[in-house]
């Protein structure tokens, strides 16, 4: 006996001075383990749309479009919405989905302080309450929900800060930076870009909130991606994008505006949320539009329906009863060529240009055909992107 616990000693003695393969950075690794039986918390929404669940807790949401495009009209039915009485939380098709009204904070960095006052009282202020104010000033305006901030002035190296500083003292439920640009000093700097979202979703999920970032479309119609590497890296990260539209009517006729869901890791939402604005400034839903596109120098071009004749042939298999089907295969295989592994937006991009889909909507449609299909899988890269393989046949 006296032999056995000698060895234990000895042994120990042995290994005195060594270092543990139990190192600080493993004990930080375990806690982002993910295992079957681990406990995680649900997802927790704070929007419907159309039925919906949207604006996520914990996670990243883009609002896009191109200039005066109604991204501004979307923020504010998003604050309202938020913050409506509980007996009414709808705005158009947009509902809370708890029924206390929730904290919002909206960080505006393009407008004046006055344009952003004014659309505080004269579009906000409206939406939560039945009547229009004579003097355009709101009744029992919610002050204690809303925490708005203009830093169009501040200095940009200032801003992140500050806005860091206003979401830990206050503590909100939804966050709106509009616009997200304005808190880096080069868009295209690929490092400014990585630690500025990395940052956002950090902050997102150590405080519980949904934080709504607004970016501007490139201009090409072309490429309607988000503009400059950081809006490639904020499409790698969100959870889901919202893209904005005015879409214009015969003159005399008010402007159309739709809001479509162009990216999501979870729900779809089908159709577009299309309203107009009624002369007292409020919006009022209304039909989507029949609209026939052009293309970069204003001219029509076909309308984006699924007519096979309206489609690039090449790829089209038609059947003796007029029926017909994309020809899947052909179609990816030309998009990836002797490649394997194509960056999702590079892929669309490259589809659309191939098949003539004009809409990037239907083209997420035949993307899920051709997975259904074993054509292409989409996965992601190690930097968490999203990328699709080409499958073999």
């Amino acid at each position: 006996m006296m032999e056995v616990q000698k060895s234990f000693i000895q042994e120990d003695l042995t290994h005195a001075g060594e270092a543990s393969l139990v190192t600080p950075e493993l004990i930080q690794l375990d806690t982002y383990r993910v295992t079957p039986h681990g406990q995680f918390a649900e997802e927790e929404f704070l929007i419907r749309l159309k039925g919906q669940p949207c604006f996520p807790r914990k996670d990243l949401t883009g609002i896009a479009g191109q200039a005066k495009s109604g991204k501004t009209n979307l923020i504010a039915m998003l604050l309202a919405c938020c913050t409506r009485p509980a007996e009414d939380r709808h705005v158009l098709n947009m509902q809370r989905i708890q029924e206390a009204p929730l904290k919002v904070m909206w960080i505006d960095t393009e407008q004046s302080q006055k344009s952003t006052q004014n659309i505080l009282m004269h579009r906000i202020a409206k939406m939560l309450q039945e009547g229009e104010e004579e003097e355009g000033q709101p009744s029992d305006f919610p002050e204690e929900l809303f925490f708005v901030f203009n830093l169009r002035s501040a200095l940009i190296e200032d801003r992140y800060d500050l806005l860091a500083e206003a979401v830990e003292a206050y503590k909100p439920d939804l966050v709106v930076i509009d616009n997200i640009r304005d808190l880096v000093k080069d868009i295209n700097d690929g490092v400014q870009a990585q630690t500025l979202i990395e940052g956002l979703m950090h902050m997102a999920e150590q405080y519980n909130c949904n934080i709504t970032t607004v970016i501007h479309q490139n201009r090409s119609a072309d490429n309607r991606g988000l503009r400059g590497w950081l809006g490639t890296e904020l499409m790698n990260k969100v959870f889901e994008v919202f893209t904005c539209q005015k879409i214009l009517q015969k003159q005399g006729e008010k402007p159309v505006f739709c809001i479509e869901q162009t990216l999501t890791r979870k729900y779809d939402i089908d159709e577009p949320m299309c309203y107009t604005i009624r002369d007292n400034g409020l919006p009022e839903s209304c039909e989507q539009p029949v609209v026939q596109p052009r293309d970069a120098k204003g001219k029509f071009t076909a309308y984006d329906t699924p007519d096979p004749k309206l489609f690039n042939r090449a790829y089209i298999i038609s059947h003796p009863d007029d029926s017909w089907e994309w020809n899947l295969r052909k179609l990816f295989s030309d998009c990836f060529g002797d490649r394997a592994l194509m960056g999702y937006q590079d892929l669309m991009d490259t589809a659309m240009k191939l098949s003539l889909i004009k809409r990037s909507k239907y083209f997420e449609k035949v993307f899920r055909m051709a997975e259904e299909a074993k054509v292409v899988r989409a996965d992601q890269d190690r930097c968490g992107r999203p990328v699709a393989m080409m499958l073999p046949q």
